[in-house]
């Protein structure tokens, strides 16, 4: 992974942390799976797992959150990513209504998985905690909405990001000057 991308992902990682927070009032409404999803399909797995998992350790740590919750969200966020990159490897050309698509079934893996793992923190019945998590999970749905109004721009502007060379500009700058 280039110094560009990695400097592209830390970006990432803080301006999703700062965006988690702006948002903290609205519990399970946040931008962070349209990033990842963007990201993943943009850079590849990798780049999916760091976002994933970063955005949600250092959004945590803004919050105040940090601790067993912490644990397993950052990880599902990465895994997340992962899954995305891994499945953007076989399409190049993603539409919204595929891209909705994808968000939707990503943040019911995501909500299932960290619900089951908030059931194993707290001994509580995996049945009782999926069905107090929907009310939670109509509001995370809202991954869908972010996604289908913003990934298509927010790829292009990653993908010209991940193109730039710095050598390239320099080139080019002399050649109009």
């Amino acid at each position: 992974m280039s110094r560009l991308n990695l400097s592209i992902l830390s970006g990432g990682i803080f301006l999703l942390a700062g965006l988690r927070f702006l948002m903290a009032p609205y519990p399970n409404v946040e931008p962070i799976m349209l990033f990842v999803i963007s990201t993943a399909l943009v850079f590849g797995p990798l780049a999916g797992f760091i976002l994933g998992f970063g955005s949600m350790i250092v959004s945590d740590m803004f919050l105040g959150l940090y601790g067993p919750w912490t644990l397993y969200t950052a990880p599902t966020y990465g895994l997340i990513g992962l899954i995305v990159g891994f499945i953007g490897t076989s399409k190049n050309k993603w539409g919204r209504p595929e891209l909705t698509a994808l968000a939707f079934v990503m943040t019911i893996a995501y909500d299932i998985i960290t619900a089951t793992f908030w059931a194993l923190q707290t001994l509580q019945p995996l049945i009782v905690v999926y069905v107090t998590q929907i009310p939670f999970t109509l509001l995370h749905l809202s991954n869908c909405v972010f996604v289908f109004l913003f990934a298509p721009y927010l790829m292009r502007v990653l993908s010209v990001a991940r193109d730039f060379s710095i050598v390239r500009f320099l080139r080019d700058c002399r050649v109009h000057t």
